[in-house]
């Protein structure tokens, strides 16, 4: 049976011009809406009982039921008569030529995706479209499903051709012959390939392009430029930078938002939850989403950034746990260790393997400020990476190297309120990246140079808070808070003390404006216990005066006159030095 104009493509068609979602059709016909979309997808038919139902929904007059039911169930061919009325004109009676991979799993989370890029690959104006996002993201299995559905849209054949096999560019144009079936033991060029190719109306997918980025750019454009009819799609971890290009970067899959009520019954809108569930069942047949299990569930999708990959090797693991167990065990190595199926390539076993395959690729100095900006935590801007970095530890500007790394979806770029750039790893590369900076020894001076800077960032905006851009350095400190906390944890758990001393200090008055009394109380105390604190009594006296004033705020009139009068005393005994601090403190403790 053709797929050009498929009962898939038919359903799908008739739906849409009904204005009706999946869901809203598998409502009608009282099936699932995962029904629905295998059965566009062409994955099964329609039970005689279901293609009779649509044939009411759709209005198929009763004289051409019998033919309906059979088309909808692959029976066309067989028929004698005409044609079912609306069926698009021009069916063929053989299929498209095609070497797509049947899939072995049922792509969970991506009809947004799949409508997006389909709608991309039909628009006239557009012939190149590049799928990119980081490692574990799904974009292979994006392409061979967003090919699978276009198949009826390009007649003279849709060809799939993995690359990231080859190490050598010069297998390129070999591979591209032998996907196409074109048997051609000499003049294997790209211009032999364009000939071949013509004018024919055909979509050419390019799995894996990252490592051969230069030369499959040049081969692609040249082919578009020579065959009029051709559309490619790539998948890449970075953009080609090709002539024509149009980036879709692959969204993970929908989490739900912290806070959000989370109950079994609206689990299915979250294509995260649906995909660990899915695969969790696939080893064991009695695993279900129940009220007592979806919250460490969600907690383990959320941890995992929502990537595909990582969800995918991660609830195999309820096989010989429970999901609350394996929250527990959810340690950055587990994480990226996690065993996949034996019959996928070296790199797609583990998230490891995955993320390495891209992290081996890099230059030198992009491999070294990969692993230091996993010291961050919650983002962080260029100015933040380049103080780090102020001490020449790369040639290269750092500005550079982090917008090099952004475009190898190591890194997401996003904007604030501001619109100011913010950049951010995902939680499973941080890890491996993390892990590459332990194992270089330069673990230590990283975090040393991240509290610093923090420390200086928190002094300045406690000057300018008091000035006239305090609304926008409050919304600027309050930004950083995660790393915020890192330098702290940091500071003092290796007995940075003055360094932790000053961060806390100048945190004051933000923490207090924004009402984080209990976490300044918890750092405070835990500041306390380190055995120098005595050798900085400037430093120190500001943070009590702070931590008193906290008190006060907050009722706790006790230990805010306990702290203020400690405050007090080591002001009195700075002499001029102190002059400040006193004030600040006898006028609180007055309020007191």
């Amino acid at each position: 049976m053709s797929q050009e104009f498929s009962f898939g493509y038919w359903l799908r068609l008739k739906r849409k011009s009904l204005d009706l979602t999946r869901e809203g059709l598998a409502d009608r016909v009282g099936c699932s809406a995962a029904t629905i979309r295998k059965l566009e997808a062409e994955e099964r038919h329609p039970s005689a009982q279901i293609a009779a139902l649509l044939a009411e929904i759709f209005s198929i007059p009763p004289d051409e039921r019998e033919t309906f039911i059979r088309f909808a169930r692959g029976d066309l061919e067989s028929e004698p008569g005409a044609p079912v009325k609306d069926l698009p004109r021009g069916t063929r009676t053989t299929p498209t030529r095609s070497n797509i991979p049947a899939p072995v799993t049922g792509l969970i989370g991506r009809d947004k995706e799949l409508t997006d890029i389909r709608a991309y690959l039909l628009s006239e104006s557009i012939r190149l479209v590049t799928l990119i996002g980081p490692p574990g993201i799904g974009k292979t299995r994006l392409s061979i499903e967003t090919a699978r559905t276009c198949l009826s849209d390009f007649p003279d054949g849709v060809f799939f051709v993995t690359l990231a096999p080859l190490e050598d560019p010069g297998l390129i144009l070999p591979t591209l012959f032998e996907s196409f079936g074109y048997v051609e033991r000499e003049n294997q060029s790209a211009e032999r390939l364009a000939k071949r190719i013509g004018d024919k109306n055909t979509l050419l997918v390019l799995d894996n392009a990252e490592h051969l980025l230069n030369d499959i750019a040049v081969l692609v454009s040249r082919l578009l430029s020579a065959c009029s009819r051709l559309k490619v799609l790539v998948t890449s971890r970075e953009a080609m930078r090709a002539p024509g290009e149009w980036l879709y970067p692959v969204p993970t899959l929908a989490l739900p938002r912290e806070g959000f009520p989370l109950e079994v019954e609206n689990a299915s809108q979250y294509s995260a939850l649906t995909l660990f569930t899915e695969r969790a069942r696939a080893v064991r047949s009695d695993f279900a989403l129940t009220n007592a299990n979806i919250q460490s569930v969600a907690s383990i999708c959320t941890q995992l950034d929502g990537l595909p990959l990582a969800i995918e090797l991660i609830a195999t693991r309820v096989r010989y746990m429970s999901p609350q167990a394996l929250l527990e065990r959810l340690t950055d190595r587990f994480v990226l260790s996690a065993d996949g199926m034996r019959a996928v390539s070296v790199r797609q076993k583990t998230l490891n393997n995955a993320i390495g395959w891209s992290y081996h690729s890099l230059p030198i100095e992009e491999q070294k400020l990969f692993s230091y900006l996993s010291v961050f935590s919650g983002g962080f801007t260029v100015e933040a990476a380049e103080a780090m970095f102020s001490d020449g530890k790369v040639d290269r500007p750092v500005a550079d190297l982090v917008n090099s790394l952004a475009d190898k979806s190591l890194l997401q770029r996003s904007f604030d309120a501001y619109d100011d750039i913010r950049y951010n790893m995902l939680v499973t590369v941080q890890h491996f990246a993390m892990d590459r900076l332990v194992r270089s020894g330069d673990d230590l001076s990283a975090h040393d140079a991240h509290l610093a800077y923090f420390m200086r960032f928190a002094e300045q905006g406690d000057r300018d808070i008091h000035g006239p851009s305090q609304a926008e350095w409050m919304d600027r400190m309050e930004r950083e808070h995660e790393n915020f906390r890192v330098a702290l944890d940091w500071g003092i758990s290796n007995q940075r003390t003055e360094a932790a001393l000053r961060l806390l200090g100048a945190l004051g008055w933000l923490w207090e404006v924004r009402g984080h009394f209990s976490e300044a109380r918890k750092w405070f105390d835990k500041i306390l216990s380190l055995p120098d604190i005595d050798k900085y009594p400037a430093v120190y006296a500001n943070l009590l005066n702070h931590e008193g004033r906290h008190c006060w705020a907050q009722k706790n009139y006790r230990d805010a006159h306990a702290f203020l009068e400690q405050g007090h005393a080591l002001a009195l005994k700075l002499g001029p030095a102190g002059e400040r601090l006193l004030a600040d403190n006898v006028n609180w403790i007055g309020l007191l």
